[in-house]
């Protein structure tokens, strides 16, 4: 596996999605180019590409590149973008609805955003900075995605009691004191939400990928959001989340897994990155509960979704486990000639490495 440092400071990349654009790439002599997005900074900051030179090894010749935007919508009250995903001429980009490593959740992270991919490859091509749609989510996505996980008969890790205090009882309390708009969408009973990773199914559903919670027996799960556009055309309405699936095999009560990044193939297969739930040296509240879940190294897995089914325990295929010094993988996406490129988060760098696998 070959490594390729790229420069994005102070900023580090979260998930990748191919750049299609055959124009965008030729007019900056690339061959290959991916999406990326960066978690420090503000949502219509987040955006960047990395290109790759036409005709270098896949393990030399990249360059990275951040996009500006132009926001339509609120300014500088986003931040943490974790995951991104293309259809129909749109690139999505997600905050992860999470909070800082001590709580409380953060309405900046509750958000969705959109650009149209051919206002991207104008910019890349020198026209002007596309256009970003941003929707401030307010725990929305929060609500219902624990009402999805409600609704079915899961047994979900248990949330300890200071995370619970921490994530949900700090939250409510903010929320109430400050009589915020978005009161009364976190509640006692819920568990924090971690998106770090999207990908749409062949149904137009927008798969989730939560890095937490995991299931009882510490597997990754997956709920579909659905009519994702809705939220762009009317930005009160509230998201609708349902199929809450499991991967199961990924996983273990003693070594937990949550999904770090998802790729989409044809025919609603899957490729998963699935990881620890936190890091062990970034003092996370959520590891006093669980100090178990941080052990896990990363995996890279393969699995299909029937389309006729509405949730359920789907098995994982695993390709690829990574040692104990790379467990942060939070990007993945295949290339031409086999080549399969991760993007690791390496504090205030990119890491992108290149592996070819069998």
């Amino acid at each position: 596996m070959h490594e390729i440092d790229l420069d994005l400071e102070p900023n580090e990349a979260s998930d990748l999605c191919p750049l299609t654009s055959g124009w965008a790439l030729e007019a900056n002599g690339w061959d290959l180019a991916f999406v990326t997005v960066l978690d420090e900074t503000a949502a219509e900051e987040s955006i960047a590409v990395l290109g790759h030179a036409a005709g270098a090894p896949p393990h030399s010749g990249w360059s990275a590149r951040r996009v500006p935007t132009t926001p339509q919508g609120p300014t500088q009250r986003t931040e943490d973008a974790e995951a991104c995903a293309t259809r129909d001429g749109w690139l999505y980009a997600l905050g992860s609805q999470f909070g800082k490593k001590s709580g409380p959740l953060s309405p900046r992270r509750s958000w969705i955003a959109r650009l149209r991919e051919d206002e991207l490859a104008s910019a890349l091509a020198g026209g002007p900075p596309p256009r970003l749609e941003i929707v401030r989510l307010r725990f929305g996505l929060h609500r219902a995605v624990n009402d999805a996980l409600a609704e079915t008969a899961l047994e979900l890790i248990e949330l300890g009691p200071e995370s619970r205090e921490a994530y949900i009882e700090a939250t409510i309390e903010r929320g109430e004191r400050k009589s915020k708009r978005w009161a009364g969408r976190v509640r006692h009973g819920d568990h924090p939400i971690n998106v770090e990773g999207a990908e749409f199914r062949g149904n137009g559903n927008l798969l989730l990928g939560l890095r937490y919670p995991v299931s009882a027996d510490g597997c990754p799960l997956l709920v579909e959001l659905e009519d994702v556009d809705a939220l762009f055309d009317d930005p009160g309405s509230a998201p609708v989340c349902r199929n809450v699936w499991v991967l199961t095999g990924a996983g273990s009560i003693a070594e937990p897994r949550g999904v770090r990044a998802l790729e989409v193939r044809p025919g609603d297969r899957f490729d998963a990155i699935v990881g620890n739930l936190d890091a062990a040296e970034k003092g996370a509240t959520l590891l006093s509960d669980h100090p178990q879940g941080h052990r896990s190294d990363s995996v890279h897995v393969r699995f299909s979704l029937p389309l006729v089914a509405g949730g359920g325990a789907t098995p994982v295929e695993q390709v690829h486990e990574f040692d104990d010094a790379t467990k942060r993988i939070e990007g993945i996406a295949h290339g031409p000639d086999d080549h399969t490129y991760y993007v690791i988060d390496e504090d205030g760098r990119v890491g992108l490495r290149a592996m070819l696998l069998d």
